[in-house]
């Protein structure tokens, strides 16, 4: 904002033109919810316990997981993750501890997202 003086010296702020909001982040959620319907994979089970179902990131996380993790990372994942995922209930020190693992790909994978929405323009 840029401050005006009137004529009694004081300063006043000056009101910014309105802009209508824009959903920057629509690519991402799209990207999202069109691979939650389309992949093979039907559960995220330690992201899911991790996050919660109710949190967009595991959703993100399994992007991440279908698309750019290790192949050895993805064969433990779904070989292993549903015990995983049934430890970690209820136990929460666990689950902010493999939440903390997981965002950097979470990170990783919402960046991808932004370069690609930049660039499509």
């Amino acid at each position: 904002m840029v401050a005006k003086s009137n004529k009694s010296g004081s300063q006043t702020a000056a009101r910014k033109a309105y802009r209508t909001p824009t959903l920057i982040k629509a690519a991402m959620l799209s990207a999202v919810t069109a691979q939650s319907q389309t992949s093979g994979v039907a559960e995220c089970w330690v992201a899911r316990a991790a996050f919660g179902e109710a949190d967009i990131r595991w959703m993100i996380f399994r992007a991440w997981l279908l698309d750019d993790a290790p192949a050895s990372f993805r064969r433990l994942y779904l070989r292993y993750g549903e015990s995983v995922g049934d430890w970690l209930a209820g136990r929460d020190s666990a689950r902010l501890l493999v939440r903390g693992l997981m965002v950097p790909a979470v990170n990783r994978k919402l960046r991808g997202w932004q370069i690609n929405a930049s660039v499509h323009r």
